[in-house]
């Protein structure tokens, strides 16, 4: 009998065992079977020494680590397939129990180099050490496609949707709305993030308000141009934020009056008719006004002065011009965005003169009682303005000159003499008004000399 025809007896001795053994009571037919068991288990091991055996739903790993690819920001975007499944070739008491869990399909991106699609071959790695061969494996490669990975900074915007101002409020959505934290890290693929040129945190409540606000919301577009980035692409991309406080300020509207004050006028000088002739290129602006400071109804008719005319500096048809940002009280916006308010002075039925004023008649007043003073400066000239029958009176008997000799308090030791400013009044006509000197001083100026008193 050959070595071949071994096996074949035995399962032959083993089937007429295991007729006869149901023939038996019952404790020697479960003694029976437990042996049969024991001896086919030995049958089979040594007639049978290796098997082959499937292995299914194997991870696979993409293996980055050390490669030229992982040191140039290349990182596997997609890959075709999460396992897969094999047929392993061994002794019985390696791969007999092998399960999915002590297996690894390692994809290696070692001849990784550009940021395109590759083909990688997958090596079976066992993480318990067990040996055998692999027979098959399905698939054999798996597809992966790889991509530069990039971190892009970008400002966030607000963007409203459903929100808007009840009626009679306003909403600044120029310059009051506002985003915090005001920007965003995005970090993904460069195919993707690349072209992406802002972005907005959305806020999308169906409101109306009456005051000022603040929303949060976790919801970011993306924008290519004015293309918004696709949720697809989105899915890529990670992000270093992810809550986001949108501020929206609520602002009353309001109608304001505007106002010129006058200074440095003359004593007596009719600052009333004056002003009615001036010509401001705007009465009055439309305004939003902080909810908070959102006046009652009666104060609608609330006066804001734009400036000081000083009448100094006023020569005749001579504009000034009063930047509206600098008049406005603090919150408030100029909705009409006049940005400037001009004031043009009276042109009509006036004249201009210079007079001479001799020192004799111009006055010293408050004079310190330490001191004795006398003007050396044969006299002063400056230029008057007024209406033309007013000015063809004018002479300088109606003119009240005068220097101030307070200023004298201050006198240092040993100083002989003091430049001092002239002021002008003319009580005899109220619409005539001194604009200084020909060489552009506001106040004209004499030489006061100052000697000490004998004690």
């Amino acid at each position: 009998m050959s070595a071949l025809d071994i096996p074949g007896n035995i399962v032959k001795k083993v089937s007429i065992f295991f007729s006869r053994l149901f023939e038996k009571d019952v404790v020697v037919k479960i003694t029976s079977l437990a042996a049969a068991i024991v001896i086919w288990f030995i049958i089979s091991v040594s007639a049978y020494p290796t098997m082959k055996k499937p292995v299914y739903s194997i991870p696979v790993q993409i293996a980055l680590d050390g490669t030229y690819a992982a040191s140039h920001g290349l990182q596997a975007m997609s890959v075709s397939t999460e396992t897969v499944n094999i047929v392993v070739e061994g002794q019985r008491e390696q791969v007999g129990n092998l399960t999915a869990e002590e297996l690894v399909a390692v994809a290696s991106a070692d001849n990784v180099m550009y940021a395109v699609e590759y083909n990688l071959p997958i090596e079976i790695v066992c993480s318990s050490g067990k040996k055998f061969s692999v027979e098959s494996i399905e698939p054999a490669f798996v597809t992966v496609d790889f991509d530069e990975i990039i971190s892009k900074e970008i400002e966030l915007t607000p963007e409203l949707s459903g929100i808007s101002a009840a009626e009679g409020y306003f909403i600044d959505g120029e310059d009051g709305v506002a985003v915090v934290p005001n920007t965003i890290t995005v970090t993904g693929p460069a195919e993707v993030l690349k072209n992406v040129t802002r972005a907005s945190a959305v806020v999308s409540e169906d409101v109306s308000l009456t005051k000022t606000e603040d929303f949060i919301t976790n919801a970011v577009k993306l924008y290519r141009g004015l293309a918004v980035v696709t949720e697809e692409d989105k899915e890529k991309l990670s992000f270093d934020k992810t809550d986001f406080t949108v501020h929206v300020p609520v602002y009353g509207k309001k109608t304001v009056q505007l106002n010129v004050r006058i200074t440095n006028a003359p004593d007596g000088f009719n600052t009333a008719a004056f002003m009615e002739q001036l010509e401001l290129s705007v009465d009055e602006i439309e305004v939003a006004v902080p909810n908070e400071a959102v006046r009652e109804t009666e104060n609608d008719s609330e006066i804001i002065d734009i400036g000081v005319i000083d009448m100094r500096e006023v020569d005749i048809g001579k504009e000034f011009s009063f930047e509206v940002a600098s008049f406005l009280p603090e919150g408030y916006i100029d909705r009409n965005e006049i940005g400037t308010v001009t004031v043009k002075c009276p042109s009509e039925g006036l004249t201009k003169r210079a007079i001479h004023i001799p020192n004799q008649s111009i006055q010293l007043v408050n004079v310190p009682s330490r001191y004795d003073f006398r003007i050396v400066t044969s006299g002063v000239m400056p230029i008057f303005i007024g209406s033309e029958e007013s000015m063809e009176q004018l002479t300088y008997i109606d003119i009240i000159a005068r220097v101030d000799m307070l200023n004298g308090l201050n006198i240092e030791e040993g100083a002989s003499y003091l430049p001092m400013p002239v002021t002008f009044s003319i009580p005899a006509f109220n619409d005539v008004w001194c604009i200084g000197t020909e060489d552009g001083a506001l106040s004209p100026r004499v030489t006061v000399q100052v000697m000490t008193k004998d004690d």
